[in-house]
């Protein structure tokens, strides 16, 4: 079924669930020095603006898209654009858990077009997420340390058939001139020779 067609039929179940005055609407907006996802560049080691927006019920039913410049080098897509929905909670037992669907999508190369069914699962100041690909795609999972409010994290991960990638990132505490921001080194082991990946990025975002 085509992506946008999934999500003509989702928005009608999601937005059955709640009612706009209930609904939570976020959007957000940054620009970043080099848009790493799981260790890789998706803007050849370039500059980045994304954006997207989110709708969520106090049921925990939710849906969203985010969009990002990219840069695969030739006649590629020259940006990313991804639709996601899902439903959230928290036990009483303070564990966390996330399942959803998300689908990646690039403009002018469909054939780059790919999907995942999500599962995540958080308790204190720890968290794992396991990205099932569907089809072809590659199946991922990834670790999370948050050091308690320090704004400190720490990520690992393993992408099938691709590599392991590991994140060490810091929110700052305070904003400048109303923007978030974030520094993070990142390194990612190739299982292909010749690339292995490393860089230093920072964001800046509202």
């Amino acid at each position: 079924m085509n992506i946008f067609k999934k999500f003509t039929l989702i928005l009608p179940l999601i937005l059955g669930f709640t009612t706009i005055n209930s609904a939570d609407f976020e959007s957000n907006v940054s620009i970043t020095n080099d848009y790493i996802w799981r260790g890789m560049t998706q803007s050849s080691g370039e500059p980045a603006i994304s954006g997207g927006f989110d709708i969520s019920g106090e049921t925990g039913l939710y849906f969203g898209t985010w969009g990002s410049s990219i840069e695969f080098g030739g006649d590629t897509a020259a940006m990313e654009l991804d639709y996601y929905f899902g439903y959230a909670n928290e036990l009483e037992n303070g564990v966390s858990y996330d399942i959803g669907y998300l689908a990646f999508t690039y403009p002018g190369d469909d054939g780059a077009d790919f999907e995942e069914v999500y599962l995540g699962l958080g308790y204190g100041l720890f968290g794992a997420t396991y990205s099932i690909g569907q089809d072809d795609a590659s199946d991922n999972i990834e670790f999370s340390l948050a050091v308690g409010e320090t704004g400190i994290g720490l990520t690992y991960g393993d992408y099938e058939d691709t590599g392991k990638y590991t994140t060490l990132s810091y929110d700052f505490p305070q904003s400048v001139a109303g923007l978030g921001i974030s520094i993070a080194w990142s390194d990612f082991s190739s299982e292909e020779a010749n690339g292995d990946q490393d860089g230093f990025y920072i964001t800046f975002s509202k």
